[in-house]
């Protein structure tokens, strides 16, 4: 009768186990679902910051870009004077 108990004990303590090891699997399942939508916000927020920073250093190059040609520009109105190494005149088209 004794070997009856046990074996019975024995099969509430692993229904319980079984009951547990469910509900610790749902859980592991959740948190992972959970942490899938944190990592897919985390990287829209990352993408929108790239994008952002994208759009204002491309339009600090246009600016630079829209310098230099200003720059350029200004300095091109002078003659061309004698070659330095040679002292005679630049050669024309």
């Amino acid at each position: 009768m004794n070997r009856l108990a046990i074996a019975s004990l024995a099969a509430v303590a692993l229904t319980g186990v079984t009951a547990c090891s469910e509900q610790t699997q749902q859980d592991a399942a959740r948190t992972a679902d959970l942490a899938e939508d944190d990592a897919q916000a985390n990287l829209e927020v990352a993408g929108e910051a790239i994008e952002e920073g994208a759009i204002e250093a491309s339009d600090a190059v246009s600016e630079g870009a829209a310098n230099l040609h200003d720059n350029l520009e200004a300095g091109d109105t002078e003659e061309p004077g004698p070659a330095p190494i040679t002292g005679g005149e630049p050669a024309r088209d």
